[in-house]
């Protein structure tokens, strides 16, 4: 009676580590022993499976996004531009700097300021603008061109409203570091068209 017992505990006991090595709930009949009529049932559940969590890789542009710019500017005229060569960029280019921030409210839609100075000699600050932008990052990768179009005023001068339109490319090294360029075509209220170019560093947040 005993060895049997043994034997019918050893083999419940054997079933149930195979189902739980699968990740099963084990049900365990334990047939009785001869000349008892006692059927014992246990029902064993499966040991919980550890879960695995990849490592959250943060996104070179985010949903919400604050930045700020430092870059250098050149300047062309509209003349210059139609008859572009590296002649007339020796000559007649105005080169300057400037700063700027950007809120995106998702990855692709955002807001712009900037500042800038092309004449060094006179005001600090010669223009102030504002743009609407439109981003698109390609993919998971660390490029995004953009499109932006909007407005300022130029205070040094001539004092006069303009309206703007461009684009670019930023390139980020990081999620919060980045290099980008761009192109805008100005045209001012009372003077001649213009083009601005501006390369710098991007610091998100």
């Amino acid at each position: 009676m005993k060895t049997w017992k043994y034997f019918t505990t050893l083999a419940a006991a054997t079933t149930s580590l195979a189902f739980a090595a699968n990740g099963q709930d084990t049900t365990v009949v334990q047939s009785p022993a001869p000349g008892d009529s006692t059927t014992v049932v246990q029902t064993q559940p499966a040991p919980p499976q550890p879960v695995v969590v990849e490592n959250d890789v943060e996104p070179y542009y985010r949903n919400l996004e604050f930045s700020v710019d430092g870059f250098g500017v050149l300047a062309l005229g509209s003349q210059d531009i139609d008859h572009i060569s590296g002649a007339r960029i020796r000559h007649d280019a105005r080169f300057g700097a400037g700063a700027g921030v950007n809120l995106f409210f998702n990855k692709m839609v955002g807001i712009g300021g900037d500042v800038w100075s092309l004449d060094t000699t006179g005001r600090f600050i010669d223009n102030a603008s504002g743009n609407l932008i439109v981003r698109f990052p390609i993919g998971d990768s660390p490029f995004a061109p953009y499109a932006f179009g909007g407005g300022g005023y130029q205070f040094d001068r001539v004092k006069q409203g303009f309206g703007q339109f461009g684009g670019g490319v930023e390139i980020r090294f990081n999620p919060h570091v980045g290099f980008f360029v761009d192109a805008r075509y100005i045209i001012p209220r009372r003077t001649g068209d213009y083009g601005l170019g501006r390369a710098g560093l991007r610091f998100s947040f």
